[in-house]
Order: structure tokens, then sequence, then C-alpha cells
């Protein structure tokens, strides 16, 4: 007599489609991971090329400058800017010859009235009127914060879309920054000053300027031409160069993501001992070998530029220069390690953009270099340091009410 089976699958089957599943399932993630993750590089791409353009209009409007908020004389009053305006007996931070605020925009006062929202000198935010505060530097606390954190302020945001909340400034794969603006985008204000509603808090951009290259160069100059300067012990220090003034403009870099977003090894960076209310401080664009940041050069191109590459082109100048200088400068009060090294993913020391030698006359790569293999398995994190960056204010600048109106903007 024949056998007949029930209809369906037995159980075997059944496990054996299941396992299949996900096995399937398993390999697809990475490649969707994959995939959003290059939709992010492309977004950030393109929100560059956007800044890079406003750059040039901001240039072609102020004779060739670069986006500048000091005062090209500070130096001459030992980069102390309440002693500037002290000096210039300024009633009115306004006043021609002050130094003026640095404005992030009209926003809503909790009143409801409306009014300009500003960091301006002698509200304890002076380490902000620095392009980056060097450790001992004039600013006191604050290390390594500055200027160069914050490009979406008022004189370039003019040339873009109006407001310091503005997606252009903001990478797609900044998941911790876009925690804190995502409900800033939709407000009506040029500068969200009340989070309303709680998705909304002030935060800085994705993006960082190169503050090395915002000092007059001889801030910066090699150790074979004399070693570097403080800007507040040179007359012209502060001077900020012109926008076409790189030496290797296409090997130069200009904008940078400042977080490390393309496959970092966490979302925070567990060493940092920042302040509660920003508990979560990502690892930086230079804290790993595998990290790998989009990047606007001075002459205007957009690419990523890979850690193994700079290492490579460090290596290479270190060596032509017989082991005086390298792509970028360890002579600075940040020490050999450089720009926040002590809280790396890898110990790997790098500060290229933030501490370039020769500053904007100087090279971030050398382009075209063959870059190391990527590690192929991450190194072991490295212990946090007790009081890493105890040093270092990494909360946002406080941007406070500078003046109010009865009505709207």
């Amino acid at each position: 007599m024949r056998r007949y089976r029930a209809n369906g699958f037995t159980i075997m089957e059944l496990l054996v489609v299941a396992v299949t599943g996900l096995v399937l399932t398993a390999a697809g993630v990475p490649v969707m991971r994959q995939a959003r993750l290059n939709d992010g590089v492309q977004g950030s791409m393109n929100n560059l090329v956007a800044l890079g353009v406003a750059h040039l209009l901001y240039a072609a409007d102020w004779d060739g400058r670069q986006v500048t908020l000091l005062r090209d004389d500070l130096g001459a009053y030992q980069g102390d800017v309440e002693a500037y305006n002290a000096a210039m007996d300024c009633d009115n931070p306004f006043d021609p010859g002050c130094q003026p605020p640095i404005i992030a925009g009209w926003g809503a006062a909790p009143d409801g009235s409306s009014g300009l929202w500003a960091s301006w000198v002698g509200t304890g935010n002076n380490a902000l009127f620095q392009p980056i505060n060097f450790p001992r530097g004039p600013s006191g606390a604050s290390t390594g914060w500055g200027h160069f954190r914050v490009p979406n302020v008022k004189p370039l945001h003019d040339y873009l879309g109006g407001r310091y909340h503005d997606a252009p400034y903001f990478a797609p794969n900044d998941t911790v920054v876009w925690e804190q603006v995502g409900g800033c985008l939709d407000s009506p204000w040029e500068f969200v000053a009340v989070p309303e509603p709680t998705s909304c808090n002030p935060a800085w951009s994705s993006y960082s300027l190169s503050p090395a290259a915002m000092f007059h160069p001889d801030v910066f100059r090699s150790d074979a031409a004399g070693g570097w300067q403080a800007p507040w012990e040179l007359q012209f220090g502060y001077a900020s160069p012109g926008l076409f003034q790189a030496a290797y403009p296409e090997l130069k870099t200009h904008m940078i993501e400042q977080h490390w977003l393309q496959n970092p090894p966490a979302v925070c960076n567990p060493s940092w001992q920042g302040p509660s209310a920003w508990s979560c401080e990502p690892y930086y664009f230079n804290h790993g070998l595998g990290s790998s940041p989009v990047t606007l050069f001075y002459d205007g191109h957009v690419r990523q530029l890979p850690n193994t590459e700079v290492i490579v082109a460090d290596q290479q100048v270190f060596k032509q220069s017989g082991g005086i200088d390298g792509i970028w400068h360890r002579g600075t009060p940040f020490g050999l390690t450089g720009y926040f090294q002590e809280v790396s993913f890898d110990g790997v020391p790098l500060s290229h953009h933030v501490l370039t030698t020769d500053g904007i006359l100087g090279r971030d790569t050398l382009g075209g270099i063959q870059p190391l293999a990527p590690p192929k398995s991450r190194a072991v994190r490295r212990p946090v340091i007790a009081g890493a960056a105890d040093a270092a204010d990494l909360s946002p600048p406080d941007f406070m009410l500078f003046t109010l109106m009865e009505d709207g903007p």
C-alpha cells in the first residue's frame, strides 16, 4: 500500500527554513547597514559642498577673508578680549573697533519676546573667542574649545539657510548630535533659544573648521623654522589668513566631520568625563586608525580622508625633515600626544586639521599616497583615564540673551 503524507511541512523542514532565513538575514544586515552608512557619507559630502560654497560667498563679499570672529590685532592685548574692549572704551560691543559678540541668531526668550542670542565678552565664555583655546591659554578653562567648533554662527549661516540650526551643519550619521537638534529644524527662529519641543536642544555642528588655519601661519611655524609661538605673544598672532592663502589647497583640510562617524568603536567615548548633561561625547575623528571622516579641502573638493592615509603622510614628512617636523605640530601646549589623544581609542597620535604644521600654509595629507591597510581587528580599548577631560568643558557654548525686542525678528 502506498503511504501518503499529510499536507504541510515536517518539523525538520520548518527548522531548515527557519535557519536558512536567519542566515540570510544575518548576511543581509551588514549590507543594509553599509548601505545606510554610505547614504550618510554621501549626505555629509553634500553638506560640505554647500558649506564650501557659503565660505566662497563670504570671501567674495569680504575681500577674500575667511569667516573670522576676532579682531586681527587681538595679540596686542595678549589675546584677552576683555582687555581689548576695555582699551577701546567700549560702551557697546557693537561699536566700531570693539570686539563684537559671537552671534547665534534671533530666538524666542522664555517670556515670549524675541532676542538676539550671543556669546559676548565678559560672560565667562571667552574661550569661544579663540579659534581654539590652548592649554594655559589666555581664556583659562575650556581647553580645546573655540569657535572652530561652531561654524554655524551668523556670519556664515547668513550665506546658507539663514539659521544656526540648519540641516547642512549636521552630518546624517551623527546620531548623538541629531538627538539634540532634531526638533530645532522645524522652528521658524534663526536660533532656537528655548528647547521646545524637548527633542530640540541647541548643540554644536557636526563639522569643525581647521583652527590651525585660522591663526597667522607663524603661530604654527615648523620646528625647523623655530617652532610654535603663542598667538597672544605675537601682535599679529590672531591675524586671520585669507581663504585663498592656502599654499596647498588640495591638501589642506578646511572642514571635517568632528566625530568618528563611519564604523566607530562605540557611539559614546567611555573615557570622557564630561558634564552630566552631555554624558555621551563621541569619539573624535582623530581617535583611531579606523576613522575616515568626510572632509572639505581648501580647493573646494570633498572626500573621505582616512586616518591611515594621514599616518603614512605624517611618517613620510618626518622622514623628509630628518625627524624634525610632521604633518601636525608636536610643539604646541597640547604636547606630543596632540589634540585629546589621551582619550583616543587605539592611542595612535593624530592631530591633523586641528594642529597642522605651518597652519594654512601646511598640509594634512600628501595626496595620492597608498594608505595603510586598515586593522584586521580592533585594538583593545584603552582604560578610562581619570580626569582626562576634566580640563575641558565639553558642553556646547552658552549663547545668552543679549538684547530683547518686543516684536519678532
